[in-house]
Protein backbone atom coordinates (compact mmCIF):
# COMPACT_ATOMS: atom_id res chain seq x y z
CA UNK A 1 0.00 0.00 0.00
CA UNK A 2 1.62 3.36 -1.07
CA UNK A 3 2.03 5.77 1.41
CA UNK A 4 0.03 8.66 2.04
CA UNK A 5 2.18 11.96 1.45
CA UNK A 6 1.26 14.84 4.57
CA UNK A 7 0.55 18.14 3.71
CA UNK A 8 2.89 21.06 4.50
CA UNK A 9 1.15 23.24 6.79
CA UNK A 10 0.55 26.66 5.24
CA UNK A 11 2.29 29.68 5.93
CA UNK A 12 -0.78 31.21 7.63
CA UNK A 13 -0.74 28.06 10.36
CA UNK A 14 2.28 28.67 10.75
CA UNK A 15 2.47 32.37 11.45
CA UNK A 16 -0.46 31.59 14.40
CA UNK A 17 1.78 29.49 16.32
CA UNK A 18 4.50 32.01 15.73
CA UNK A 19 2.37 34.31 17.17
CA UNK A 20 0.61 32.02 20.00
CA UNK A 21 4.26 31.06 21.19
CA UNK A 22 5.16 34.57 21.48
CA UNK A 23 2.43 35.89 23.62
CA UNK A 24 2.72 33.06 26.17
CA UNK A 25 6.56 34.34 26.33
CA UNK A 26 5.40 37.73 26.52
CA UNK A 27 3.15 37.23 29.02
CA UNK A 28 4.99 34.69 30.78
CA UNK A 29 8.13 35.75 30.84
CA UNK A 30 7.81 39.47 29.25
CA UNK A 31 8.80 41.53 32.62
CA UNK A 32 12.17 39.09 33.53
CA UNK A 33 13.06 39.66 29.58
CA UNK A 34 12.82 43.56 30.05
CA UNK A 35 14.09 43.34 33.64
CA UNK A 36 17.27 41.20 32.53
CA UNK A 37 17.88 43.96 29.77
CA UNK A 38 17.52 47.06 32.04
CA UNK A 39 19.96 45.41 34.65
CA UNK A 40 22.39 44.87 31.82
CA UNK A 41 22.46 48.32 31.22
CA UNK A 42 22.58 49.22 34.23
CA UNK A 43 25.50 47.21 34.80
CA UNK A 44 27.44 48.72 31.92
CA UNK A 45 27.08 52.02 34.24
CA UNK A 46 28.04 50.29 37.09
CA UNK A 47 31.64 49.65 35.56
CA UNK A 48 31.66 52.92 33.80
CA UNK A 49 31.38 54.55 37.53
CA UNK A 50 34.10 52.25 38.77
CA UNK A 51 36.22 53.32 36.16
CA UNK A 52 35.73 56.83 37.14
CA UNK A 53 36.58 55.94 40.85
CA UNK A 54 39.35 54.02 39.84
CA UNK A 55 40.75 56.80 37.60
CA UNK A 56 40.45 59.77 40.27
CA UNK A 57 41.96 57.30 42.79
CA UNK A 58 44.93 56.43 40.79
CA UNK A 59 44.96 60.28 39.81
CA UNK A 60 44.86 61.50 43.43
CA UNK A 61 47.60 58.83 44.78
CA UNK A 62 50.04 59.53 41.82
CA UNK A 63 49.74 63.24 42.80
CA UNK A 64 50.32 62.61 46.46
CA UNK A 65 53.62 60.17 45.00
CA UNK A 66 55.06 63.13 43.34
CA UNK A 67 55.03 65.54 46.51
CA UNK A 68 56.57 62.61 48.42
CA UNK A 69 53.88 60.45 49.83
CA UNK A 70 54.67 56.61 51.23
CA UNK A 71 52.82 54.67 48.44
CA UNK A 72 51.59 52.14 51.03
CA UNK A 73 50.31 54.57 53.48
CA UNK A 74 48.72 56.51 50.18
CA UNK A 75 46.63 53.42 49.34
CA UNK A 76 45.63 52.26 53.10
CA UNK A 77 44.75 56.39 53.72
CA UNK A 78 42.76 56.90 50.24
CA UNK A 79 40.95 53.62 51.42
CA UNK A 80 39.55 54.96 54.50
CA UNK A 81 39.08 58.61 53.43
CA UNK A 82 36.95 57.21 50.28
CA UNK A 83 34.56 56.50 52.43
CA UNK A 84 34.20 60.05 54.37
CA UNK A 85 30.14 61.16 55.23
CA UNK A 86 29.00 64.30 57.24
CA UNK A 87 26.00 64.03 58.90
CA UNK A 88 23.90 66.98 59.01
CA UNK A 89 22.77 68.34 62.25
CA UNK A 90 19.17 67.38 63.63
CA UNK A 91 16.54 69.98 62.07
CA UNK A 92 13.81 69.03 64.42
CA UNK A 93 14.38 72.06 66.71
CA UNK A 94 15.34 74.83 63.33
CA UNK A 95 16.74 77.33 66.30
CA UNK A 96 20.44 77.86 66.13
CA UNK A 97 20.78 74.75 62.94
CA UNK A 98 22.84 77.12 60.75
CA UNK A 99 25.47 77.32 63.24
CA UNK A 100 25.76 73.41 63.49
CA UNK A 101 25.62 72.99 59.80
CA UNK A 102 28.83 75.64 59.89
CA UNK A 103 30.63 74.06 62.27
CA UNK A 104 29.72 70.42 60.90
CA UNK A 105 31.17 71.51 57.47
CA UNK A 106 34.05 72.94 58.95
CA UNK A 107 35.18 70.06 61.20
CA UNK A 108 34.20 68.28 58.03
CA UNK A 109 36.76 70.64 55.37
CA UNK A 110 39.08 70.76 58.10
CA UNK A 111 39.61 67.16 58.71
CA UNK A 112 40.35 66.36 54.65
CA UNK A 113 43.15 69.13 54.47
CA UNK A 114 44.73 67.64 57.73
CA UNK A 115 44.65 64.18 56.31
CA UNK A 116 45.74 65.58 52.90
CA UNK A 117 48.66 67.46 55.13
CA UNK A 118 49.69 64.47 57.01
CA UNK A 119 50.39 62.49 53.56
CA UNK A 120 52.56 65.08 52.31
CA UNK A 121 53.74 67.17 54.93
CA UNK A 122 55.74 69.23 52.44
CA UNK A 123 53.44 70.36 50.19
CA UNK A 124 52.12 73.41 50.20
CA UNK A 125 49.26 75.37 50.88
CA UNK A 126 47.94 75.81 47.90
CA UNK A 127 48.94 72.03 46.86
CA UNK A 128 46.89 70.88 49.90
CA UNK A 129 43.61 72.67 49.07
CA UNK A 130 43.66 71.40 45.21
CA UNK A 131 44.66 67.64 46.49
CA UNK A 132 41.63 68.31 49.21
CA UNK A 133 39.42 68.96 46.30
CA UNK A 134 40.61 65.95 44.60
CA UNK A 135 39.60 63.89 47.33
CA UNK A 136 36.38 65.71 47.66
CA UNK A 137 35.40 64.29 43.80
CA UNK A 138 36.74 61.06 44.58
CA UNK A 139 34.61 60.97 47.55
CA UNK A 140 31.76 61.62 45.48
CA UNK A 141 32.64 58.87 42.91
CA UNK A 142 32.97 56.58 45.16
CA UNK A 143 29.36 57.66 46.92
CA UNK A 144 27.91 57.48 43.49
CA UNK A 145 29.00 54.04 42.75
CA UNK A 146 27.85 52.40 45.87
CA UNK A 147 24.52 53.68 45.40
CA UNK A 148 24.15 52.34 42.05
CA UNK A 149 25.60 48.61 43.14
CA UNK A 150 23.27 48.90 45.88
CA UNK A 151 20.04 49.21 43.74
CA UNK A 152 21.52 46.98 40.85
CA UNK A 153 22.44 44.03 43.16
CA UNK A 154 19.13 45.23 45.28
CA UNK A 155 16.82 44.57 41.74
CA UNK A 156 19.06 41.72 40.57
CA UNK A 157 18.00 39.71 44.12
CA UNK A 158 14.09 41.12 44.30
CA UNK A 159 13.58 41.23 40.60
CA UNK A 160 10.75 43.42 41.33
CA UNK A 161 9.36 46.54 39.17
CA UNK A 162 9.63 48.96 41.71
CA UNK A 163 13.66 47.94 42.44
CA UNK A 164 14.03 49.10 39.04
CA UNK A 165 12.08 52.02 38.36
CA UNK A 166 13.91 53.56 41.54
CA UNK A 167 17.27 52.70 39.36
CA UNK A 168 15.73 53.93 36.29
CA UNK A 169 14.61 57.18 37.30
CA UNK A 170 17.76 57.85 39.21
CA UNK A 171 20.88 56.76 36.87
CA UNK A 172 20.60 59.35 33.71
CA UNK A 173 21.18 62.18 36.72
CA UNK A 174 23.65 59.70 38.38
CA UNK A 175 25.71 59.61 35.39
CA UNK A 176 25.85 62.75 33.97
CA UNK A 177 27.00 64.26 37.40
CA UNK A 178 29.83 61.30 37.30
CA UNK A 179 30.74 62.58 33.96
CA UNK A 180 31.15 66.16 35.18
CA UNK A 181 33.11 65.11 38.20
CA UNK A 182 35.18 62.97 35.80
CA UNK A 183 35.82 65.59 33.99
CA UNK A 184 36.98 67.87 36.62
CA UNK A 185 40.10 65.47 38.17
CA UNK A 186 42.31 66.96 35.89
CA UNK A 187 41.46 70.07 36.16
CA UNK A 188 42.05 69.59 39.90
CA UNK A 189 45.12 67.64 39.64
CA UNK A 190 46.74 70.47 37.51
CA UNK A 191 45.46 73.66 39.43
CA UNK A 192 43.06 74.79 36.45
CA UNK A 193 40.75 77.33 36.76
CA UNK A 194 37.32 75.78 36.29
CA UNK A 195 33.46 77.10 35.46
CA UNK A 196 32.45 77.62 39.27
CA UNK A 197 35.75 80.14 39.17
CA UNK A 198 33.56 82.72 37.24
CA UNK A 199 32.61 85.29 40.35
CA UNK A 200 35.83 85.29 41.70
CA UNK A 201 37.56 85.96 38.23
CA UNK A 202 35.07 88.82 38.22
CA UNK A 203 35.79 89.73 41.33
CA UNK A 204 39.57 89.75 40.61
CA UNK A 205 38.92 92.28 37.91
CA UNK A 206 37.97 95.11 40.21
CA UNK A 207 40.12 94.14 42.62
CA UNK A 208 43.34 95.92 40.50
CA UNK A 209 45.44 97.58 42.48
CA UNK A 210 44.80 97.13 45.95
CA UNK A 211 46.63 94.47 49.04
CA UNK A 212 44.36 91.54 50.27
CA UNK A 213 43.09 91.61 53.28
CA UNK A 214 42.23 88.08 54.58
CA UNK A 215 39.47 89.29 57.09
CA UNK A 216 38.24 85.53 57.49
CA UNK A 217 40.21 82.13 56.93
CA UNK A 218 40.71 81.66 53.25
CA UNK A 219 38.55 84.28 52.37
CA UNK A 220 39.74 88.40 51.39
CA UNK A 221 38.80 91.70 51.05
CA UNK A 222 39.51 94.25 48.37
CA UNK A 223 39.14 97.88 48.53
CA UNK A 224 38.42 100.12 45.77
CA UNK A 225 36.98 103.34 44.23
CA UNK A 226 35.22 102.86 40.70
CA UNK A 227 33.15 105.98 39.25
CA UNK A 228 34.05 107.71 42.73
CA UNK A 229 31.86 104.58 44.28
CA UNK A 230 33.88 103.25 47.30
CA UNK A 231 33.97 99.46 46.64
CA UNK A 232 34.37 96.37 49.12
CA UNK A 233 35.53 93.15 47.08
CA UNK A 234 35.24 90.08 48.36
CA UNK A 235 36.44 86.25 47.30
CA UNK A 236 38.09 83.43 48.03
CA UNK A 237 41.61 83.57 48.40
CA UNK A 238 43.45 81.65 45.22
CA UNK A 239 45.29 80.61 43.56
CA UNK A 240 44.67 77.52 45.79
CA UNK A 241 40.94 75.70 45.76
CA UNK A 242 38.67 77.40 47.70
CA UNK A 243 35.56 78.59 48.23
CA UNK A 244 36.11 80.39 51.50
CA UNK A 245 33.31 82.07 53.16
CA UNK A 246 32.22 85.09 51.35
CA UNK A 247 29.02 84.97 53.68
CA UNK A 248 30.64 85.91 57.03
CA UNK A 249 32.96 88.67 55.35
CA UNK A 250 30.37 90.54 53.85
CA UNK A 251 28.13 90.57 57.10
CA UNK A 252 31.26 91.97 58.69
CA UNK A 253 32.08 94.54 55.78
CA UNK A 254 28.19 95.63 57.08
CA UNK A 255 29.01 95.70 60.51
CA UNK A 256 32.37 97.14 60.29
CA UNK A 257 31.64 99.63 57.47
CA UNK A 258 28.10 100.92 57.43
CA UNK A 259 26.73 102.54 55.73
CA UNK A 260 26.16 100.04 53.03
CA UNK A 261 24.04 101.15 49.54
CA UNK A 262 23.97 97.31 47.86
CA UNK A 263 25.36 94.29 48.00
CA UNK A 264 26.23 93.03 44.71
CA UNK A 265 26.75 88.43 44.43
CA UNK A 266 28.46 87.34 41.54
CA UNK A 267 27.83 83.43 40.83
CA UNK A 268 27.88 80.65 37.84
CA UNK A 269 24.27 79.40 37.65
CA UNK A 270 22.75 76.19 36.03
CA UNK A 271 21.73 76.37 32.92
CA UNK A 272 18.41 74.98 31.66
CA UNK A 273 17.95 72.93 28.34
CA UNK A 274 17.99 75.41 25.55
CA UNK A 275 19.67 78.02 27.18
CA UNK A 276 23.23 78.08 25.89
CA UNK A 277 26.50 78.27 28.18
CA UNK A 278 27.91 81.55 28.81
CA UNK A 279 24.30 83.70 29.10
CA UNK A 280 24.54 86.65 31.94
CA UNK A 281 21.68 87.06 33.70
CA UNK A 282 20.87 89.82 36.48
CA UNK A 283 18.05 88.92 39.81
CA UNK A 284 17.51 90.08 43.42
CA UNK A 285 19.45 87.96 46.18
CA UNK A 286 22.31 86.34 47.21
CA UNK A 287 23.43 84.56 44.44
CA UNK A 288 25.46 81.65 46.35
CA UNK A 289 24.99 78.22 46.21
CA UNK A 290 25.96 75.46 48.36
CA UNK A 291 24.33 74.51 51.88
CA UNK A 292 23.04 77.74 52.22
CA UNK A 293 24.91 78.96 55.77
CA UNK A 294 26.79 81.65 53.56
CA UNK A 295 23.92 82.78 51.86
CA UNK A 296 21.96 83.15 55.25
CA UNK A 297 25.05 85.19 56.68
CA UNK A 298 24.19 87.96 53.51
CA UNK A 299 20.55 87.69 53.83
CA UNK A 300 20.63 88.40 57.57
CA UNK A 301 23.05 91.06 57.57
CA UNK A 302 21.33 92.82 54.65
CA UNK A 303 17.83 92.40 55.85
CA UNK A 304 19.12 93.95 59.48
CA UNK A 305 20.46 96.78 57.45
CA UNK A 306 18.16 96.92 55.10
CA UNK A 307 20.79 97.02 51.76
CA UNK A 308 19.49 96.31 48.66
CA UNK A 309 20.78 92.42 47.23
CA UNK A 310 21.93 92.33 43.42
CA UNK A 311 22.71 89.05 41.54
CA UNK A 312 24.47 88.21 38.72
CA UNK A 313 25.42 85.04 37.11
CA UNK A 314 26.53 83.46 34.35
CA UNK A 315 24.99 80.06 32.81
CA UNK A 316 26.85 77.02 32.50
CA UNK A 317 26.25 73.23 32.84
CA UNK A 318 27.17 71.24 35.58
CA UNK A 319 29.90 69.85 33.45
CA UNK A 320 31.46 73.41 32.62
CA UNK A 321 30.87 74.32 36.11
CA UNK A 322 33.84 71.81 37.33
CA UNK A 323 35.65 71.12 34.17
CA UNK A 324 38.55 74.32 32.62
CA UNK A 325 37.16 77.44 31.98
CA UNK A 326 36.08 77.43 28.27
CA UNK A 327 36.97 80.26 26.00
CA UNK A 328 32.79 81.22 25.66
CA UNK A 329 32.89 81.27 29.80
CA UNK A 330 36.27 83.52 29.28
CA UNK A 331 34.13 86.00 27.54
CA UNK A 332 31.41 85.96 29.71
CA UNK A 333 33.44 87.21 33.00
CA UNK A 334 33.95 90.06 30.82
CA UNK A 335 30.20 90.44 29.73
CA UNK A 336 29.19 89.64 33.98
CA UNK A 337 31.71 92.39 34.65
CA UNK A 338 29.82 95.37 32.94
CA UNK A 339 26.96 94.25 34.07
CA UNK A 340 27.97 94.93 37.59
CA UNK A 341 29.71 98.02 36.83
CA UNK A 342 26.23 99.30 34.96
CA UNK A 343 24.35 98.08 38.21
CA UNK A 344 26.62 100.18 40.09
CA UNK A 345 26.51 103.49 38.05
CA UNK A 346 22.47 103.19 37.70
CA UNK A 347 21.70 102.14 41.41
CA UNK A 348 24.24 104.21 43.79
CA UNK A 349 25.26 107.85 43.63
CA UNK A 350 28.77 108.92 44.13
CA UNK A 351 30.29 108.42 47.58
CA UNK A 352 28.65 105.34 48.33
CA UNK A 353 29.49 102.30 49.22
CA UNK A 354 28.89 98.84 47.93
CA UNK A 355 29.88 95.21 48.18
CA UNK A 356 31.03 93.10 45.27
CA UNK A 357 31.19 89.38 46.69
CA UNK A 358 32.77 87.09 43.70
CA UNK A 359 31.47 83.67 44.74
CA UNK A 360 33.30 80.35 43.93
CA UNK A 361 36.11 78.24 43.75
CA UNK A 362 39.29 80.14 43.31
CA UNK A 363 41.54 77.11 41.99
CA UNK A 364 43.98 78.52 39.28
CA UNK A 365 43.04 82.19 39.85
CA UNK A 366 45.12 84.26 42.02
Amino acid sequence: MRDEIMPLPSVEWIFNVMYLVSMVLFFGYGQRIQGSMVLLGVRRKLVRLETFRDSARKRLGDEIMQLGGNRSEIQNSLERLESSFVIAPVSLDAAGIIGRLEHVLDTSDDRLRNDISRLVPRASEVQVSNLANLLEVLISLGNMFRVVRHYYLESKRQGGPMALAQLQMSLPAIMEEAEAYNSAVGAFASGQAIGDGIGPLVAKSFAKTSEARELVKDTNAYEEILDGRRLLIVRAKGPGGNVGKPGLVVEKLIRESSPISRVITIDAALKLEGELSGEVAEGTGAAIGGPGTERYHIEEAAAKSNIALDAVVVKMSSKEAISPLTPVLREAADAAYSRVCAIIQTETAPGATVIVAGIGNTIGID
